[in-house]
């Protein structure tokens, strides 16, 4: 059932948190590693908690998929979640970015990775990333993807999701 966001200020601290715990079992089941950080100064962000916790879940499982699916082999079967706070436009957010040591995206997924009912994906119905970034764009924040290269810029190594909310402007956090 469809509800209107339940905005409040949330700690991000506890959403990585309940995010990763809601992902280890897929991790596991994939033999993928998930590895986080969130930085000690990490003030709250104003947001429908569940909703941001979904982004969170979608994106460590696509990447844990992503991996599997790849074959990749045992030193590349790992996810990155990191949250900090960072500036955009000159005005405070949390960042948060889900990097995998994956075989990347190709260029028409890149292109139309967002799109509904776009997938590159054997199974997939191509609508988690575009709510993704709908929830994120509802909390006035943006969502990207991009490809991760070696240093002579010639092999992926991997992609990352990134996106960004902008911080609570005071206040404590739930």
């Amino acid at each position: 059932k469809r509800s209107a966001p339940n905005y409040s200020a949330a700690n991000v601290r506890d959403m990585v948190l309940d995010a990763v715990e809601l992902t280890e079992i897929e991790m596991r089941r994939r033999n993928v590693r998930l590895s986080y950080q969130v930085a000690q100064d990490m003030a709250p962000v104003m947001a429908d908690r569940i909703l941001v916790e979904q982004v969170l879940i979608n994106l460590m499982k696509n990447a844990a998929e992503a991996i599997d699916n790849a074959h990749m082999p045992p030193a590349r079967r790992t996810v990155q979640l990191d949250a900090r706070p960072s500036v955009v436009e000159g005005k405070p957010v949390a960042h948060f970015a889900i990097t995998d040591a994956g075989k990347g995206l190709s260029k028409e997924g890149l292109a139309h990775l967002f799109e509904a009912f776009f997938t590159t994906k054997v199974e997939g119905l191509g609508i988690g990333l575009n709510l993704c970034r709908s929830i994120v764009e509802s909390h006035q924040g943006r969502l990207w993807a991009e490809n991760l290269y070696n240093d002579t810029g010639t092999e992926v190594t991997g992609c990352r999701f990134s996106f960004w909310l902008p911080l609570h402007a005071g206040g404590r956090s739930t």
